[in-house]
């Protein structure tokens, strides 16, 4: 059956990249993901009916991640396990692999990722890896380098979705559900790419979802401006990203802009050369700069 059609009977179900072992939940396999409904609203003869077309068993998901650092702040909105810094997700999504490999892969990534703070698969195909804040962060393009290099490795073909760093003192069970849905929406809308980010997803994304009810969204612009940079960022979008031509429009000297916006990209790790990212953050200070 169609994950469109499971939704429509199913209105209280959400779709997510792995399987679930909470027992609140019956998960099903559909496409590129999972559609968890609600048991509640199941009657056992539904219930049966659902499980023979299930193509997954939660058995295989490897429950040792209720034991890793950041789970609960992952799926229990528990406060993270920190009490400074910023971290951002790396979703990955692969093909299955053995339990073996899944093993090695862990390691292997633990290794080139040296601030990794916590890593775990929650599927064969499924694995989130957790990164604090380093002005040395790698970007998209070298998490993709990266990633092929592993991939040839391990005979594999891995696409990730590399989310914006945020405060410890964020709701990331929020963050990882809404970065989780442009993950998914991604992979189902977009064959070829192998690498996604904040600023490749802003456009497919929220040309069809409400910007203004999107609590990451809101969560970045709060992080990322004041008053100084939003007024940077109108005007760099207004003159297409030059700085000279946004320098002259501001009253500012050239390298006193550069400088700026040099500063932020490293805090935000975002890339402003890139009109994607530049778009992002246009349409953050559209979207909250009068919000209350």
């Amino acid at each position: 059956m169609k994950q469109q059609k499971l939704q429509e009977i199913y209105p209280t179900s959400s779709i997510h990249a792995f399987p679930t072992v909470d027992t609140d939940y019956l998960s099903i396999a559909v496409a590129h993901s999972f559609l968890w409904i609600p048991q509640k609203n199941l009657s056992p003869t539904e219930k049966k009916l659902l499980q023979a077309i299930a193509i997954t068993n939660p058995a295989t998901i490897p429950t040792a991640g209720k034991e890793r650092p950041w789970y609960a702040a992952l799926f229990s909105d528990t406060s993270a396990p920190a009490d400074e810094g910023a971290f951002r997700l790396i979703q990955i999504k692969c093909h299955a692999l053995e339990k073996n490999d899944l093993a090695a892969l862990h390691e292997e990534m633990s290794t080139i990722l040296p601030h990794t703070v916590d890593l775990f698969f929650l599927s064969e195909s499924y694995g989130i890896i957790v990164e604090s804040f380093s002005e040395d962060a790698l970007t998209t393009e070298e998490l993709e380098g990266l990633f092929l290099a592993l991939d040839s490795d391990f005979n594999s073909y891995t696409r990730l979705f590399s989310g914006a760093f945020h405060s410890f003192e964020a709701d990331f069970t929020q963050l990882l559900f809404e970065e989780e849905q442009l993950f998914l929406y991604l992979l189902e809308h977009d064959t070829q790419t192998k690498s996604f980010d904040m600023g490749t997803a802003i456009i497919p994304f929220f040309a069809i979802h409400d910007v203004t009810k999107s609590y990451l969204m809101r969560t970045l612009f709060a992080e990322w401006f004041d008053a100084e940079l939003e007024q940077i960022i109108c005007t760099l979008w207004q003159t297409q990203g030059n700085i000279s031509s946004a320098a002259k429009e501001l009253f500012m000297h050239r390298n006193t802009l550069q400088y700026k916006v040099d500063k932020f990209q490293q805090r935000s790790n975002t890339n402003l050369k890139k009109m994607d990212d530049l778009f992002l953050c246009y349409l953050l200070v559209l979207s909250f700069k009068n919000a209350n």
